[in-house]
């Protein structure tokens, strides 16, 4: 989808992200609190997506408050262990796959530091490569459509998590075009503007969008 930049470009453009998200330390306390408000109105065994779940650490979170998930992975390293951190847990499904806005297979990309064991490397794996990631890639995976996955649940999802590492702008292009963001109580998304030129395009129109329709259950200042 994006096209490889040169090392120095993709080494600015990380640093300006990391130089604005400083300063949305703000920003991300009030999706915080939007998090929590909507958790503690909530009825226990509301139903959750956790869309890339890592390790488990926030969907722990939501199963310690009662909550129900679906837990979307498809790092196999990460997938791994959130696995053995919840064996038995009924209130959870695990679904190893990545989310998109369209269904598929795509290649799987890690870091070259994950391959020493650094388990927190699994946070910057993505099926978009970049300059951080090995040449090959570790993995084909199955894409599922997130839109039409929400449309065949049995009950409304009250919380969804994106954090996809690059795909967030094509799924929240696909939940607004069907309006699905009305059936969801609360869309928390971490976006990643520095993978490209192209992406931050996408972010922007969708943060003046989401301005412009005073969509007030989408933030995008999850991180």
């Amino acid at each position: 989808m994006f096209e490889k930049e040169a090392y120095w470009v993709s080494w600015l453009r990380w640093h300006l992200y990391r130089k604005r998200r400083g300063k949305q330390g703000d920003a991300f306390k009030g999706a915080l609190l939007k998090m929590r408000t909507a958790v503690r109105r909530l009825p226990r065994g509301a139903l959750v997506l956790d869309c890339g779940a890592n390790v488990g650490d926030v969907s722990g979170y939501f199963l310690a408050k009662g909550m129900k998930v679906i837990a979307f992975e498809s790092d196999p390293t990460a997938l791994a262990v959130l696995k053995a951190r919840f064996p038995n847990e009924p209130r959870l499904v695990i679904e190893q796959k990545a989310v998109g806005a369209a269904a598929g297979f795509a290649p799987f990309y890690q870091t070259e530091a994950l391959a020493d064991g650094n388990i927190k490397e699994t946070i910057a794996s993505s099926l978009m490569r970049r300059d951080v990631h090995t040449t090959a890639p570790v993995a084909q995976v199955e894409i599922a459509n997130l839109a039409e996955y929400i449309r065949g649940l049995p009950e409304r999802v009250r919380i969804l998590k994106l954090d996809i590492e690059g795909y967030e702008a094509e799924v929240l292009e696909a939940l607004l075009a069907e309006r699905l963001e009305r059936q969801i109580d609360l869309i928390l998304v971490e976006t990643h503007e520095f993978f490209s030129e192209e992406l931050a395009a996408r972010i922007g129109a969708l943060r003046l969008r989401i301005e412009r329709e005073k969509i007030t259950n989408v933030c995008l200042d999850w991180h």
